[in-house]
């Protein structure tokens, strides 16, 4: 597949995290995927949500190639050289259809790198989150937050926050410690989550005897 050019961001504040949107069919094929998915998945994410869904990625390919090669050239352009080539492999894939006074709370993920694609954004949740920022300058209903340093250690914390906008990605290490806050809103947000691992590691995992959640998820799916 040939690689296109796309606009991104990396957010230099921290590690190397990535924010760009993606193209309209590729939300849109998401979108799909998840209203059709019955598959829970609420327990086995940290999300205080009533509805996570496991997603099916077969149809997905192309476009997580398209992530993983954008991620791939904002860290070399953020280390400043070449990174080695890895093969990014997809996970898990899963959807959250976030309510009012749902939230995630602080966490992280396994593997090497986690994402977040937000598909679908009220405008009754951005309204209110502009109404927060207008009297506080603490992050607003709905901000996606990401964590780093150790809270025991003077000046060693950095965090930041952002309120995402439909399409928009973020793409950012798996260790990296990140919450959802809630808003009041009565809508729904949805958003598609996933990891990702390099080959070297999946080889690392299946050696060793972890269970991989790639089969975890065909054998569910077969049921």
């Amino acid at each position: 597949m040939t690689k296109k050019e796309v606009q991104y961001r990396t957010l230099r504040w921290g590690p190397c995290v990535v924010q760009y949107t993606i193209d309209e069919e590729f939300r849109k094929i998401l979108l799909e995927e998840a209203n059709k998915s019955s598959i829970s998945y609420g327990h086995r994410l940290a999300g205080h949500l009533k509805k996570e869904v496991k997603m099916d990625s077969s149809r997905l390919t192309k476009y997580f190639d398209e992530v993983f090669h954008v991620y791939n050239h904002a860290l070399s352009m953020w280390l400043g050289k070449p990174t080695e080539n890895l093969q990014y492999i997809l996970t898990d894939l899963w959807c959250n259809f976030q309510k009012a006074n749902e939230f995630n709370p602080p966490h992280n993920h396994g593997g090497l790198l986690s994402f977040v694609i937000y598909l679908k954004v009220p405008k009754e949740i951005k309204d209110e989150c502009i109404e927060h920022e207008k009297v506080k300058k603490s992050a607003g209903p709905g901000c996606i937050g990401f964590f780093m340093g150790d809270s025991e250690k003077k000046n060693s914390v950095s965090n930041n926050s952002f309120f995402p906008q439909e399409g928009e990605m973020f793409i950012f290490p798996a260790w990296l410690k990140h919450w959802v806050y809630p808003y009041k809103s009565d809508a729904t947000r949805i958003s598609v989550s996933g990891n990702i691992v390099d080959s070297l590691e999946l080889k690392y995992m299946s050696e060793k005897g972890i269970k991989n959640s790639i089969e975890d998820i065909e054998g569910k799916s077969k049921k």
